[in-house]
């Protein structure tokens, strides 16, 4: 991984073989960033997609092991139970120009991906709904 910050934007490079969740993961950890957005686009393989279904309250993850083309990736950092979480959704286009898309779990970085992450000032914080399953943003005023 490679960046440069340019005032308060970070501009990442991840490299061939990278995970991209992984990697995101640990560079908010090590910058102790604890609330941003993020773009990217570049190349991957081995994509690990979800798709949440409400009733059952679970993810059914599936394994895309082709090469694509990461058309968008969008997201954000919170923290959840004291760690950076990454909440990614991703466009992948294949070589028979058909799109995959989803929850990001997991991807391999084929060649490079590049992300713009914008921290925020402000820590987000997500907890657990009942209702749902999932772990939510948690607006608490005044923090």
């Amino acid at each position: 991984m490679k960046h440069v910050k340019i005032d308060s934007i970070y501009v990442i490079r991840l490299e061939r073989g990278e995970r991209i969740v992984e990697s995101l993961t640990g560079f908010c950890r090590q910058k102790r960033i604890t609330a941003a957005s993020f773009q990217g686009l570049g190349t991957c393989r081995q994509a690990e997609l979800g798709f949440f279904h409400r009733r059952s309250r679970r993810y059914k993850f599936r394994t895309f092991p082709q090469d694509f083309e990461i058309a968008s990736l969008l997201g954000n950092v919170s923290v959840f139970q004291g760690k950076p979480l990454i909440h990614a959704h991703i466009v992948l286009g294949g070589s028979d120009f058909t799109a995959k898309t989803g929850h990001l779990k997991e991807a391999e970085v084929l060649a490079t991906c590049e992300i713009v992450l914008v921290p925020m000032k402000r820590a987000l914080a997500r907890k657990i709904d009942r209702a749902s399953g999932l772990s939510l943003l948690d607006f608490i005023p005044n923090s």
